[in-house]
């Protein structure tokens, strides 16, 4: 005879087995590892957004300032005001390693010149950090070249904005977040006369996972293990970033593997911007790297330790244009927990 307690027994054990069938067929929980991998397989790609901040005079109600999203990350605003003139980023959070690399073009002192910067906003400026060294919520790059703004001024930047693991943590090797790159024009005039001022200033997003490319670590530890990644680029091939811990003669490198039929058709053009100074001395450009029939390789060329790469890979006849930041330290002996590589590449605008 089957009695109540039977029934309850009956139906709890049928629901275990429903249970267990169902986890049967989703199969195993993922671990954070298996996660992080998942999420680099998200894709984004984003039209390429433009605004701009354009105002004249007083006889119109102003529009100083201008924003846009920048996927996974948070927004960037474009400010064109009498007495600040810039461009700043504002992560959804400070908790991640955010950056902002841009190279910016302008004319100062009769001369063409170059400036690398690298604006960022964290929580943890190092391993070793306990939390109270990072910054704000947002950070800006400034347009104007003194203190007190310029009566006239004009330039040009692009640049590189990404997301990485805070440097308390592993950097996970090649990057989860979506990597933006972006272009900036800026000019303004008659700021010294109110009632004639004139500003324009636009700012175009572009945003493309599949073709994005790097490699991040944290410590000469998950450096050892995270040595390379190689990410598959549709119409590409496969890039591939070395970044080797050590002190003495180690690689910090990228490379492309072509794909098609014709490989020696390939070729790189490469450029290297570091630093801040007269544009002869601080861009270093190099035109048709070959292919090699016998590594498979276009490169590898070396990394900038500190600063940036404009790349044009030409695969089966058709030239795409990357913008690179690189940033390592690999060769703290003493303290290699403070060992570090971060390095985020995507298609310019």
């Amino acid at each position: 005879m089957t009695t109540p307690t039977t029934t309850r027994l009956l139906s709890v054990g049928t629901g275990l087995l429903l249970l267990a069938g169902l986890l049967a067929t989703l199969g195993p929980v993922p671990s954070y590892g298996e996660r992080a991998a998942s999420a680099r397989k998200v894709v984004t790609v984003q039209k390429d957004k433009r605004i701009v901040v354009s105002w004249k005079g007083e006889r119109k109600r102003r529009v100083y300032q201008k924003s846009a999203s920048v996927p996974g990350i948070g927004a960037v605003d474009l400010v064109c005001r009498p007495n600040s003139t810039q461009v700043r980023i504002r992560p959804n959070s400070r908790s991640p390693e955010t950056q902002m690399w841009m190279a910016k073009f302008e004319t100062k002192g009769g001369k063409d010149v170059v400036a690398v910067k690298n604006v960022r906003v964290y929580t943890y400026a190092t391993a070793a950090d306990d939390g109270r060294g990072g910054t704000g919520p947002k950070a800006n790059e400034g347009l104007n070249q003194k203190g007190s703004i310029e009566d006239f001024q004009k330039g040009n930047a692009y640049g590189v904005i990404s997301q990485r693991p805070s440097r308390a943590q592993a950097g996970l090797g090649a990057p989860t977040t979506p990597i933006t790159s972006f272009k900036l024009n800026w000019w303004w005039e008659r700021f010294d006369y109110p009632g004639h001022q004139y500003c324009n200033m636009s700012l175009t997003l572009h945003t493309d996972t599949p073709r994005q490319f790097g490699l991040n670590w944290h410590g000469t530890t998950e450096g050892m293990a995270q040595t390379t990644s190689t990410t598959t680029i549709p119409g590409v091939g496969d890039a591939i970033v070395t970044c080797e811990p050590g002190s003495n003669t180690y690689d910090q490198t990228v490379a492309f593997r072509p794909a098609g039929n014709k490989p020696e058709t390939s070729f790189l053009d490469y450029e290297y911007i570091q630093g801040e100074g007269d544009v002869d001395l601080h861009v270093d450009h190099v035109d048709d790297l070959d292919y090699d029939p016998v590594t498979g390789l276009l490169g590898p060329v070396d990394l900038p330790r500190n600063g940036m790469m404009r790349l044009w890979v030409s695969v089966n006849g058709v030239k795409r244009a990357y913008v690179l930041s690189s940033y390592y330290v690999v060769n703290n002996d003493q303290n290699p927990a403070l060992n570090l590589c971060e390095i985020a590449a995507t298609p310019l605008p």
